[in-house]
């Protein structure tokens, strides 16, 4: 294929003023409407110091931006991350190095602020793996029909109870905070995209609901739409999940009941539920969860290899050393010969050592949190066994439980 010619641009951040401008150029990359902006007021505002946009002459022709967020590692240390948003090129400008100016430019950034790693949520699934980054968590798309729906244990104890916008605004972010501490791959929700982050119109009526336990504590919530329909004079409504948060396992099996239970509704679907969802496990037949498909959520791509791995716990004690390779940022804290030391109070990774694995940095940032195991990724031609017995000693150190779900998209 023959590339496109060379193109003078300009890159810098945008000001608020430009914010319509980079709208437009979203929604042109996005093959969308433009509206993100009205939309998302919230989101849009944010950082524009971190934004990193070209300019063909006084045309916006590509976009890309960092959040400052934070991911949960197992073990419950909040990492700071760079949450990549936003990345476009125009189609007239592709193949020009854009896309790759712009990553460099937001990797550098992340690097700058001590952010140990990157991480977004990808359009394409064939783009990202080039710039270092692996999918960290993955997500179902689940479907029920309530007539198929029978729990096989009693209603648990507590209480389920509606609850008003307002109140929902006081009380959701905190339940959100007791789990975003300690669920692996959690990833923060900035105070400015509570109202964008849990609803679209889409959905239908927006409800919300907490569970209360016996001793009052509310221990979950969920916020879910419903789309009226109807087969000639019968209702039969679409209930979509938007945000279930438990923070125990009574919570989400209250919660989950309760939304299987709700009157004048055929069919309940969740289009991004765990993978080690509980609720198949709680009815009397596994088959009336329908896994309608599965999809990558959160890519992580780490940048400093000690400082990631040195934050998370691990599932059992040793030694791994690791080679890693970094083909976009060769030099980098990410590239060259790391020692994992799982064996003391806190684990602690070194420079240097001898490799028991050999991978990219996007297999690596595959893997540290537990969602893949090495084995497979050894299997898929992605990680090298050096020492005999390795992959089995990784498989058993990155072990996580439950698997990684971010909670936040973005």
């Amino acid at each position: 294929m023959r590339a496109s010619p060379a193109v003078d641009v300009t890159f810098r951040s945008v000001e608020a003023s430009e914010l319509p401008a980079f709208d437009r150029a979203t929604s042109i990359g996005f093959s969308e409407r433009p509206g993100w902006l009205d939309e998302h007021p919230n989101w849009a505002a944010l950082e524009l110091d971190r934004t990193w946009v070209a300019f063909d002459g006084d045309d916006l022709v590509a976009t890309s931006r960092n959040y400052s967020l934070d991911v949960t590692v197992p073990g419950g240390t909040r990492v700071p991350a760079a949450g990549v948003s936003a990345v476009t090129v125009r189609p007239t400008h592709r193949r020009r190095g854009l896309l790759r100016s712009m990553m460099r430019a937001l990797l550098d950034d992340a690097s700058r602020r001590d952010e140990p790693l990157a991480m977004l949520t990808a359009s394409e699934g064939a783009i990202y793996a080039r710039f270092g980054f692996g999918i960290t968590s993955r997500t179902m798309s689940i479907e029920l029909d309530r007539r198929d729906i029978e729990f096989a244990r009693p209603r648990p104890d507590g209480t389920v109870r509606m609850i008003e916008p307002d109140e929902a605004a006081k009380l959701e972010p905190g339940v959100f905070a007791r789990v975003h501490r300690t669920y692996p791959g959690a990833v923060s929700r900035p105070d400015a995209w509570w109202r964008d982050e849990q609803w679209e119109h889409r959905l239908g009526v927006r409800f919300d609901v907490a569970y209360e336990a016996p001793d009052g504590r509310v221990d979950g919530y969920a916020c879910y739409g419903i789309r009226p329909h109807f087969d000639g004079a019968f209702a039969i409504n679409r209930l979509t999940v938007r945000d279930l948060v438990a923070a125990t396992p009574t919570a989400t099996y209250a919660l989950w009941r309760y939304l299987c239970e709700v009157d004048l509704v055929r069919t309940i679907g969740d289009p991004g539920a765990p993978l080690d969802l509980a609720l198949p496990w709680m009815l009397t037949s596994n088959r009336a969860v329908q896994i309608r498909g599965i999809a990558d959520a959160v890519w992580h791509r780490l940048l400093d290899v000690p400082a990631a791995l040195s934050a998370r716990t691990y599932a059992q004690t040793g030694h791994l050393g690791l080679r890693v390779r970094d083909e976009f940022r060769p030099g980098g804290r990410a590239d060259g010969a790391f020692t994992l030391d799982a064996t003391g109070a806190a684990p602690v990774v070194h420079d240097g050592g001898d490799p028991d694995l050999d991978c990219a940095v996007s297999a690596l940032s595959a893997a540290w949190l537990g969602g893949v195991r090495w084995t497979t990724l050894a299997a898929a031609g992605l990680a090298e066994e050096r020492t005999p017995g390795a992959l089995a000693r990784a498989d058993a150190l990155f072990a996580t439980q439950p698997l990684p779900y971010p909670f936040t998209w973005f």
